[in-house]
């Protein structure tokens, strides 16, 4: 394309100075009417093709169970084909990676979820930035985690589990995975106490330690929990979000022991490339947050223990930008390295 200062130059030589900045004014505006047209024929067309959901995880995970449920209806109401792609690795970086960097037109979308916000700070080297890189379309919804200790402890409640941990430091010992890790963490700083981790791969070998006596406690979301603590098997102690979970109302939070500013969780979301048309990102976030709404479909999503929230972009992008400092603090203030 030849640059409009040449179209300029040239129309100098042809005309009088005062018919060619005519000529060029009218010149700018047919340029500017032309994008216009164009703009407005690609947003009204969004989308002509199928769509690639990403999902950073192996098939039969619940982020890929959250993709394929929304992915179905999304196909419905956009007319479109949704492809989910399953790109698990690297704690969830090269599935991410691959969205921050696909073209920023709406046909790539991620199955975001807590590491986004979690990885800068326990991976040195980051191939993108997922404040930049990327945009929110919605926050589909939180996953609050319950504490849960051994029936036949002394410890039945938050505040009896403060006072232990004072009386003797370094002593209580937990037993969770890197995530739990993380909010065990934040509540060491917030009740200013000294509880030992020791690390699991996962939830279940945890859960027999805890039955079995060998740690005070761990945590994971109600819906892997929730079976034995009705058996009796675990007692629940309190839940990591600031408000209680609608599935189990019955359990207290830690924000209510005295603990205000407490509030961790998992949460999942979708999110686009950066740089995404905003009217592309418009239709994708109302197109979703009217699946979200549907009575069947938050059944559905509270039975794995998931409060919806279908945030606007807007709010997705600073809850990104707040956890992603909140966890920061928490990883260098507990001198947290990552594998």
């Amino acid at each position: 394309m030849i640059p409009l200062d040449q179209y300029k130059c040239a129309v100098d030589g042809i005309f009088s100075r005062g018919s060619a900045r005519m000529f060029t004014a009218l010149l700018i505006a047919a340029i500017a009417i032309s994008n216009s047209a164009f703009a407005a024929t690609t947003s009204s067309a969004y989308p002509s093709k199928p769509i690639r959901f990403i999902v950073p995880f192996t098939p039969g995970a619940l982020n890929d169970l959250l993709a394929r449920l929304i992915g179905e209806q999304l196909s419905v109401r956009l007319g479109q084909r949704i492809v989910v792609d399953n790109r698990p690795g690297a704690g969830t970086t090269l599935g991410s990676d691959l969205v921050a960097k696909s073209n920023p037109d709406g046909y790539t979308l991620l199955l975001s979820s807590s590491p986004l916000a979690i990885n800068p700070s326990l991976q040195s080297k980051l191939p993108f930035d997922a404040i930049k890189d990327l945009a929110g379309v919605t926050l589909i919804g939180s996953v609050p985690f319950v504490l849960v200790g051994n029936p036949k402890s002394a410890i039945t409640s938050i505040p009896e589990l403060v006072e232990a941990a004072k009386a003797k430091p370094g002593q209580v010992v937990y037993g969770a995975t890197v995530a739990g890790q993380l909010m065990v963490e934040l509540f060491k700083l917030e009740a200013k106490v000294d509880i030992v981790h020791v690390p699991y791969k996962g939830l279940a070998p945890a859960m027999v330690d805890v039955m079995g006596g060998q740690v005070e406690f761990t945590l994971g979301t109600h819906s892997s929990l929730g079976p034995h603590i009705k058996a009796g098997r675990l007692r629940a102690l309190a839940v990591t979000s600031k408000s209680r979970m609608r599935t189990a109302p019955d359990i207290p939070t830690i924000a209510e022991a005295g603990y205000k500013n407490f509030d961790a969780i998992a949460w999942y979301g979708v999110s686009v490339a950066g740089r995404t048309p905003k009217s592309v990102i418009s239709r994708l976030h109302s197109e979703i947050a009217a699946i979200l709404k549907r009575p069947e479909f938050e059944r559905h999503l509270e039975a794995e223990g998931i409060d919806i929230v279908a945030s606007s972009p807007d709010e997705f992008d600073r809850f990104l930008k707040t956890e992603t400092a909140q966890w920061a603090r928490v990883i260098k203030q507990a001198g947290i390295k990552g594998e």
